[in-house]
């Protein structure tokens, strides 16, 4: 039976280990990452473990926490996906280890899930979402690749290429910050809190400190168009954040940088993992590089009190109305 255990009293040496070893092996899932895009004093998360025999870790599943508001109260916490974190999963090497055991304790122990994401084989559920990656298997050769790419992305990476690009690497993830703002954020509804600029700022440290970061920026001109974090650690590369300003998009930029790291990486034992959202137009440009989709699984379930729920839509509420009169 999985076990909760507190953050604090995990073995984060076993814990990584677990998941380095295991075949469901991902970023997400390391204590560093997790305590980087999980924060105190609003986010954190906690492991549930399975023991073996001699008290070894046999399987881990991260379980990511986010503290729950009510009129600007902190009231509790509730199971909630991170931002920078597609999906989370049970790492073991033990294939006889049933993932539903798992979701099962978790949603005993917390009443509310507003979202979990997990790859895991199919659930048997009808509170679940089907979600999907896009994936290339770089694997085969830069060749065997691109003759995947559809025409337009042949056509456009054509024209990148003749756009007078000069394409650097760096580790300074600001000039990717004010072009996400510049020409991204005000698109998304709701906004971007400064808190989530900050998450991303801490774990791009992480990544550049562990040497898994790659940022590289496209310039013309003098000026930064456009550029990409990608996250490179075991055997998959992670398109994990990018922007570019109107020159960057309609000079076909993002495509120059897809292309050049999927190039230095061809005929190496890498998929090249695109993040994808649920947007038919980003999948659609995703898939024009000839990758294929990959499922995963994102539940949610509530088991608040009607009274609750009522303070929770009110709370709601007036955060709204407040927005509307802030602006």
């Amino acid at each position: 039976m999985p076990t909760f255990v507190s953050r604090q009293q995990l073995d984060i040496a076993a814990w990584d280990a677990c998941v380095l070893e295991s075949p469901q092996r991902i970023v997400y899932g390391y204590s560093w990452y997790l305590d980087a895009v999980l924060p105190a004093p609003d986010w954190c998360w906690m492991g549930l473990v399975v023991y073996d025999e001699r008290g070894k870790y046999r399987a881990v599943m991260p379980v990511p926490l986010r503290r729950k508001q009510v009129f600007g109260i902190r009231h509790q916490w509730v199971v909630h996906q991170p931002f920078f974190c597609q999906f989370l999963s049970v790492f073991s090497l033990d294939t006889t280890i049933d993932p539903t055991l798992f979701l099962l304790v978790v949603q005993q122990r917390f009443r509310y899930g507003s979202s979990l994401s997990l790859n895991v084989s199919k659930p048997l559920s009808s509170e679940v979402r089907t979600l999907t990656t896009h994936v290339l298997d770089l694997s085969v050769g830069y060749d065997t690749v691109f003759s995947q790419y559809s025409s337009d992305r042949r056509l456009n990476l054509r024209r990148a290429e003749a756009a007078n690009w000069t394409v650097s690497d760096s580790s300074d993830l600001n000039p990717l910050l004010d072009l996400f703002r510049l020409n991204h954020a005000d698109a998304i509804r709701g906004g971007v809190a400064d808190w989530a600029y900050t998450i991303f700022a801490g774990l791009g440290d992480e990544l550049f400190r562990r040497g898994f970061g790659i940022l590289r920026y496209a310039t013309r001109d003098g000026r930064v168009e456009a550029g990409a974090l990608f996250v490179r650690e075991g055997n998959r590369i992670i398109y994990l954040f990018n922007a570019a300003s109107e020159t960057g998009r309609k000079k076909n930029a993002r495509t120059l940088l897809i292309d050049q790291v999927i190039r230095d990486y061809a005929g190496q034992k890498f998929v090249f993992d695109f993040e994808s959202p649920e947007k038919p137009s980003i999948a659609g440009f995703y898939e024009s590089f000839g990758s294929a989709r990959e499922p995963f699984y994102s539940f949610r379930w509530n088991r608040l009190t009607a009274f609750e729920r009522v303070l929770i839509r009110l709370s709601r509420l007036v955060t709204s109305k407040k927005g509307n009169t802030d602006a």
